[in-house]
């Protein structure tokens, strides 16, 4: 792996840029993969990492995202050309066809709702398909800050049964069950290839509950290793995001096939976050991992 990052008087330093180089041949059987990711900044949470992780395995991805920070999917829909990335999707819809993954961001703030989020990651499900009829559509899981008292952890989400959160991980629990409730009137009225869930909050669920039970080497406080703000990560949690999203588009283990990359993690930490990840897609039901 080489990461640069540019240099010049009298001005602050570029951002860094990570690129994934093998030494051996990669696996003449990897096809090219090419995904697209819409949603807002914690969608970015695996921007400029993803596409480098799978490269290390000897995985060749083309990686595209169309991004506004704070943009629930009805917002995104409405403002093709704002934004991130590819921010004219239909036009990238068209131009980068076939696409074989396409994630959307479930976001139930600003009054939201499930079936608004239904109606929107839908429109943006149909529009790819026209171009790529065998594009797998997923759903990205969110998770609440280090104090959970977003709506989800509330149990006040679009009249959901849910329980108020009394434990971070419930907190994720309900994310989750939200993301499901959306999967579900998604798929009741597509007759397309039913819509997949990347459980990105389980894994950092499993990581907390390993945390807390000291099972974790060189890390105790999870909130302060994961968290860069109240809902933003650091990049090892950057990197175990990195590495569910992985195993569900993969569907197989990270474990010791990928780099650590810039995550700052020992070779034994890294390890572990891989295993995580696998756990958290593979025992997940709607992920796709059979």
């Amino acid at each position: 792996m080489l990461a640069a990052v540019a240099y010049t008087d009298a001005l602050a330093a570029s951002p860094v840029v990570v690129a994934a180089y093998r030494i051996g041949k990669t696996d003449p059987d990897a096809k090219l993969v090419r995904t697209f990711h819409i949603g807002n900044s914690l969608t970015d949470t695996i921007a400029g990492g993803m596409q480098p992780l799978a490269a290390s395995a000897g995985k060749p991805m083309d990686f595209h995202r169309f991004t506004i920070p704070g943009a629930p999917t009805d917002w995104l829909w409405d403002h093709p050309g704002s934004g991130f990335g590819d921010p004219r999707y239909l036009e990238a819809f068209f131009v980068l066809a076939p696409i074989h993954h396409l994630f959307t961001q479930p976001f139930a703030g600003h009054g939201r709702s499930i079936e608004n989020e239904a109606e929107y990651s839908g429109r943006f499900f149909a529009a790819c398909r026209k171009h790529s009829p065998e594009v797998q559509p997923w759903l990205y899981v969110q998770w609440p800050g280090p104090k959970f008292e977003d709506n989800w952890s509330r149990g006040k989400v679009d009249k959901l049964p849910l329980k108020p959160a009394t434990t971070w991980q419930e907190g994720v629990a309900n994310h989750l069950a939200y993301t499901e409730a959306v999967r579900e009137r998604i798929n009741h009225r597509n007759e397309s290839k039913p819509v997949l869930i990347v459980p990105g909050g389980l894994g950092l669920a499993l990581l907390k509950t390993q945390m807390d039970a000291g099972k974790v080497p060189g890390m105790t406080d999870f909130f302060k290793e994961i968290f860069s703000d109240d809902i933003h990560l650091t990049a090892k949690g950057r990197y175990l995001i990195a590495l569910v999203h992985y195993a569900c588009i993969y569907k197989e283990s990270p474990e010791g096939k990928v780099s650590a990359l810039t995550s700052g993690l020992s070779d034994e930490q890294a390890k572990l976050f891989q295993r995580l990840a696998w756990e958290a897609a593979r025992g997940y039901r709607w992920s796709g991992i059979k």
